[in-house]
């Protein structure tokens, strides 16, 4: 039989954010080796069920090694970066050892920052060309969100990442994946920048312009010589020559590859003023959503304060604006372990003045409140995007505010991004007319169906903010849109440039 190794990094650091990321919480938030993966991951919607299963069917034993990830954060400590390599390396020798690899499943984000390493992600991936050798194909899924490092397609085999945000169609592109890395065909990825790095709150594939690019992907990976096509949304909160958006083409005829991506490319110039439109700030959409909100039930995601970009969920401006007002409401995660404390001191069932977050002055919102529940919060989704995955948010407190607003506190970041995040803590959403989360774009699967009068998604200006004018820059992104301002010919001659960076020997 056949025999596959499965291993993963997988990390999204946001540069700017001064919550940095260390190995403990890789520890608390992902680690597994093992069938534990299998257990825990197998059936699961994400990247690794999809591999599983693709593998499975095509009748591989797989040996899993270390899979670990982190929530989404700052820069990685060095020395935590080095400490996982060591292990999952380890990992993979213990595999190798007992018995011939085939294939390499090298789960990455794309997104990954470590202090005092500049291609963390290729590293790892040399490491496993180095135990492997050269005849083993490795194959790497990236998240949507990947800024893409220069050389990996030329350590690795076949590349490719997410087509959709929301995520939801991980399971499925890991199965693509390991399909292509199976195939007897020599499929070889290349990355292709684009000129351009997309804010969070424009990349999400529900609407214009990435659901158009999806579309025109699709169609052209169907072209001679090709076998995937998918425009990465990029993450640009980090200041690095590899920021921004990008196309990966997976094929066999490198003018086919060019010609994909220059196609690509076309579209996206063509599309540029809606690919890096920041999202409006709660005041200036405050009027529009609170008159819907009178109508039927709104959504408000944050994409400013996502700690899923690396915000830290604590600006309370928001929270403050809703609670001010008397329209029954439910927000959250607020991440305030203090508050959290508070709120059990005060006592379930006891009202009583909680101070949460930070407003944009500096100072908390002080909730006068009701509790009405303080308990570890630990649920599964249950929606499409990333169904079946485990959110661990520590200790957490349910506030009453006014006669019909609650109030969502947890410890540990995490994102809400899927309903139970409320339901599981006894919170009834069909009775408000306002659901507002910190989330830029991975809410919209599970709670758009519970939108009457609309999604809204603003800036509150956090660390997560889709202004990049709020950062400092001083790398690729002065040279790109939005902040630098190019003509046509200059779009051109960075794409003309890209059609030969990339096929230049690794």
């Amino acid at each position: 039989m056949p025999r596959a190794a499965v291993i993963q990094l997988f990390h999204e650091a946001n540069a700017f954010t001064p919550v940095k990321a260390n190995y403990d919480g890789f520890l608390s938030a992902q680690y597994f080796s093992g069938e534990d993966v299998r257990r825990e991951f197998g059936s699961t919607s994400n990247w690794l069920g999809g591999v599983t299963q693709a593998l499975d069917e095509a009748g591989y034993e797989i040996a899993y090694g270390v899979c670990t990830g982190c929530l989404p954060g700052g820069t990685l400590e060095s020395a935590s970066y080095h400490r996982l390599v060591v292990e999952i390396i380890q990992s993979l020798k213990d595999i190798a050892a007992s018995g011939p690899v085939d294939v390499v499943a090298l789960l990455l984000h794309g997104a990954l920052a470590v202090e005092g390493v500049a291609t963390p992600e290729t590293d790892l991936a040399r490491k496993v060309r180095d135990i492997v050798g050269p005849g083993v194909h490795i194959a790497v899924p990236l998240d949507f969100h990947a800024n893409v490092e220069p050389q990996l397609p030329y350590v690795v085999d076949v590349i490719i990442g997410g087509k959709l945000y929301p995520h939801a169609d991980t399971h499925a592109r890991g199965k693509k994946l390991m399909q292509l890395a199976l195939d007897p065909v020599a499929w070889r990825t290349r990355r292709f920048r684009l000129p351009l790095a997309a804010p969070m709150s424009a990349q999400t594939s529900y609407s214009a312009p990435f659901s158009e690019l999806v579309a025109l992907s699709d169609a052209v990976e169907k072209r001679a010589g090709l076998a995937d096509v998918v425009v990465m949304g990029g993450f640009p909160y980090v200041d690095s020559e590899e920021v921004g958006s990008s196309v990966l083409i997976t094929g066999t005829d490198e003018d086919a590859m060019r010609q994909a991506y220059r196609d690509m490319a076309d579209a996206v110039w063509q599309r540029r003023e809606a690919m890096v439109r920041s999202a409006p700030s709660f005041t200036e959409a405050a009027p529009d959503i609170f008159a819907r909100a009178a109508k039927g039930r709104v959504v408000i995601g944050d994409a400013g304060d996502n700690p899923g970009s690396g915000g830290v969920a604590n600006v309370a401006d928001i929270f403050a604006a809703l609670a001010a007002q008397n329209l029954p409401f439910a927000a959250g995660f607020m991440v305030d372990g203090d508050a959290v404390l508070a709120a059990q001191s005060i006592g379930v069932g006891n009202r009583g003045r909680v101070p949460m977050g930070r407003m944009q002055d500096g100072t908390p919102f002080i909730a006068d409140a009701l509790i009405e529940r303080v308990d570890e919060v630990c649920y599964r989704n249950e929606g499409a995007n990333l169904f079946g995955e485990l959110l661990e948010g520590g200790l957490g407190a349910v506030l009453r505010v006014g006669a019909a607003g609650h109030i969502a506190i947890v410890t540990e970041r995490i994102q809400a991004y899927d309903t139970q995040a409320f339901r599981s803590q006894g919170i009834d959403l069909e009775s408000k007319a306002i659901i507002h989360v910190k989330s830029s774009n991975h809410f919209r699967t599970s709670f758009t169906p519970l939108a009457e009068q609309g999604v809204f998604v603003v800036d509150s200006g956090g660390y997560a903010s889709t202004d990049a004018r709020n950062f400092t820059f001083t790398k690729r992104a002065k040279r790109i849109l939005p902040l630098a301002s190019l003509d046509h010919a200059e779009w051109q001659r960075q794409v003309e440039a890209e059609c030969q960076i990339a096929f230049r020997s690794g």
